[in-house]
């Protein structure tokens, strides 16, 4: 069974609609409220799982749960034949998820009875499977649940990091250093650090290996 494709037109979103079904293609989806974008990308996720072997191998990520739960009930109810087929996209969307249930059937995926193939999860998510893949001696297994006030965290680990640093020979003299600079005041040097980890995402990334 061929993928549907959207139909062609001189519209110009329609024609931009057809380039992000495009799996060859990388994309970047910028639209007001209220366009379609959810449409678009519910399409764009069944078009991808047309020409995957596994549906593992398709990764929807977002931000909130909301989205997530919302991405996957819009995705589940095409699966299940529900989309308003009074429009051109809502026959898109039935004909792409025709397609899907049709691969799914002749490569034995049963997304039917096992919707939980369907990786459509939040980044936090994502982020904990990965953690959850670490080696023992990363000190990565077990569980590893999702803090949603860190700040406690940041603290501990800040106040770790001045303890370790007294007998790391590598560490000693930096600390000692910024505990002169600082009065040794010491609930100030973890405040610092604390502060710093929360705001990781902005200088952690110059640290590694082809950061900026």
């Amino acid at each position: 069974m061929a993928e549907p494709t959207a139909p062609r037109t001189d519209d110009p979103d329609a024609a931009a609609r057809e380039r992000a079904l495009d799996p060859s293609r990388s994309i970047v989806l910028e639209a007001p409220a209220g366009s379609g974008k959810t449409m678009m990308l519910t399409q764009r996720l069944l078009r991808l799982l047309c020409t995957v072997e596994h549906p593992e191998e398709v990764l929807a990520i977002t931000f909130t749960r909301k989205a997530a739960a919302e991405m996957r009930e819009r995705v589940t109810r095409a699966l299940g034949g529900d989309a308003d087929a009074s429009t051109i996209q809502g026959r898109l969307l039935l004909a792409l998820a025709a397609a899907v249930r049709e691969r799914s059937r002749r490569l034995g995926w049963s997304l039917e009875a096992n919707p939980g193939r369907l990786r459509i999860q939040t980044i936090d998510a994502l982020n904990r499977s990965l953690a959850a893949q670490l080696p023992l001696a990363a000190h990565g297994a077990g569980e590893l649940p999702i803090a949603d006030a860190p700040e406690r965290l940041y603290r501990i680990a800040a106040r770790r990091t001045l303890l370790d640093a007294e007998s790391e020979a590598a560490l000693a003299a930096d600390a000692e250093l910024l505990f002169e600079r600082l009065d040794n005041d010491f609930g100030r040097f973890e405040t610092l650090l604390a502060d710093m980890l929360r705001a990781r995402a902005h200088w952690l990334p110059k640290l590694l290996p082809g950061g900026p």
